[in-house]
């Protein structure tokens, strides 16, 4: 029973949190873009009034999908905001751009 109780302590411990943030705007206007909705290895957020999300999830790598009515959907692949890669604050929050529909970018790719 304790060995138990010890491997089960030890597996909560090993559980670490990463978190995902950034901000989401328009590609042609550069303006934040709120209520996108943002999905993190099947974890579900949405942006604010400023375009900015943030998710904690359990895994330091995750497929993010991006989508809001009248945009096109978005894929990525990223690794988590940690300390090291944060020292520039322009990486901090990295600003992601969404394309509209009818935008001339998005009809040019594709």
């Amino acid at each position: 029973m304790k060995i138990k109780f010890i491997l089960l302590i030890l597996l909560f411990c090993s559980c670490k949190n990463y978190t995902f943030e950034g901000n989401v705007h328009d590609y042609d206007t550069d303006k934040p873009l709120k209520n996108v909705e943002i999905i993190i290895n099947n974890n579900i957020t949405r942006t604010d009034s400023l375009g900015f999300f943030s998710l904690k999830i359990n895994s330091n790598s995750a497929n993010i999908i991006l989508k809001k009515q009248g945009y096109a959907t978005k894929k990525l692949y990223r690794k988590s905001n940690t300390k090291e890669e944060t020292h520039n604050e322009n990486l901090k929050n990295p600003a992601i751009y969404l394309y509209k529909r009818e935008s001339d970018f998005y009809n040019k790719m594709r």
